[in-house]
């Protein structure tokens, strides 16, 4: 697959990605303010209900939602990081480095992947106690974000590659959303 393909292919699956997350974000939005309502108003009415499906509901959306939204935010470099040294250093010995960090973050990536996988095994053992969902679930979101993290890492190196970019500069040249 050439380079451009790829890079294209990968932020298609990012628009998705990213709907995904407004999605997940608005589902965490009306669970907080529900569970807002039923603990503060209600109770200030006197009317005594509780929805303890709320919190667990946001949780792990939540967790869905760092993980999906970390990745999407590897491919344009949006990550912490500590730039200004490697940015201050000369092109010859700056630019490798970041690739160097990069390939790196894709091992630590693929580290999590493996990690993810093993809590997957733990997960088909629990239910959530008030949802009564599989929390595999819940932890599928660590291979799932991994990978995807894994992918829009190449991606970065393929998109510095094909422009020619400093790809120490790469948040620079991040679309605005």
């Amino acid at each position: 697959m050439p380079l451009r393909l790829y890079v294209d292919v990968i932020d298609k699956l990012n628009v998705l990605v990213t709907a995904i997350v407004a999605a997940l974000l608005a589902v965490v939005a009306i669970a907080v303010m529900m569970q807002v309502m039923v603990r503060f108003v209600l109770t200030a009415l006197d009317i005594n209900i509780s929805a303890p499906w709320t919190e667990e509901l946001a949780r792990y959306t939540l967790i869905w939602m760092v993980f999906l939204g970390a990745a999407v935010g590897v491919r344009h470099a949006r990550m912490i990081a500590l730039e200004f040294g490697v940015r201050k250093l000369p092109a010859k010995t700056g630019v490798p480095i970041r690739y160097a960090v990069m390939i790196l973050c894709i091992a630590f990536f693929g580290l999590l992947f493996f990690v993810g996988l093993n809590f997957l095994e733990l997960g088909r053992s629990e239910t959530s106690p008030v949802l009564g969902i599989s929390k595999e679930k819940v932890y599928w979101a660590m291979p799932v974000g991994m990978v995807l993290m894994i992918l829009n890492s190449l991606a970065l190196i393929a998109e510095t590659i094909i422009e020619g970019r400093d790809i120490r500069f790469a948040s620079d040249f991040a679309p605005d959303d």
